[in-house]
């Protein structure tokens, strides 16, 4: 009789480790803190007054005022633009020659609403990355490129994409405030959780008391949260269909013996 008891009980706790892989990591996905972001992130000090930093600025955060011509196409703009080749074009026209002209009803509204939101235009993927003054008139029809130094674009940049770290809120002072602590030579940056505030602005410039910094992506990190729980899950499970194996072993032979 104590034999049976035995081997049921063991059947009992077979049947609960059986579904583990589905309940263990759904319980830890409920549990855990929000998950941090894949990116670490660090600062450095920069200055408008140094070449080498007014190259950082605008490598890494230029696109706040200026557009690559590659952007401008079906597999980078996702539908965004009406006539993606035209406009690239026109663009790419008056990059080399100073001027260009569309008559593409398509590419002239893609035309006015890249100038609306952007001061500048580059080619990411050029010879040289030259930056050109965007200018768009005509309702679209006549496309002003001008050669601009980074300097210019650098200046822009800060002027327009800067954040003043004073009027942040106090929670996304918080996590650029992180990110600084965390970025001297012996640190590997800072993971934000995914919803902390001021992490869908990273990267980006913050000024600070004066200072100038630029926060950019320093690593990529693979997290194994959800698939160790898995498993840790299918673990459970395989001892589960054991323990229920031998509970039947055990059952079969209480049951023969009586």
């Amino acid at each position: 009789m104590r034999l049976r008891k035995l081997a049921l009980l063991l059947a009992v706790v077979g049947l609960v480790c059986l579904p583990a892989p589905v309940y263990l990591p759904a319980l830890a996905e409920a549990t855990s803190p929000p998950p941090q972001t894949s990116q670490s992130y660090r600062a450095e000090t920069v200055s408008l007054a140094n070449q080498s930093d007014v190259e950082t600025i605008v490598s890494h955060h230029g696109r706040t005022v200026s557009i690559s011509v590659h952007q401008v196409s079906h597999r980078y703009s996702a539908g965004e633009y009406r006539a993606p080749n035209e406009t690239r074009e026109t663009l790419e026209a008056a990059m080399r020659n100073g001027t260009a002209r569309t008559a593409a009803a398509g590419a002239r509204a893609d035309l006015r609403a890249i100038a609306r939101n952007n001061t500048y235009v580059h080619d990411a993927y050029g010879e040289r990355e030259q930056y050109y003054r965007l200018s768009v008139e005509e309702n679209g029809s006549l496309v002003t490129a001008r050669n601009a130094t980074l300097q210019r674009v650098a200046n822009t940049t800060v002027e327009r994409g800067a954040y003043s770290y004073e009027r942040l809120s106090p929670e996304a002072r918080e996590t650029v405030d992180r990110v600084l602590r965390n970025s001297s030579d012996e640190d590997f940056g800072y993971r934000p959780r995914v919803n902390d505030a001021f992490v869908d602005r990273l990267p980006a410039l913050v000024e600070k008391e004066g200072t100038l910094h630029s926060i950019t992506v320093y690593g990529h990190v693979d997290d194994f949260g959800f698939g160790a729980a898995l498993v840790v899950g299918l673990g459970a499970a395989g001892v589960g269909a054991v323990l229920i194996l031998v509970g039947g072993v055990m059952y079969a032979v209480a049951w023969w013996r009586e």
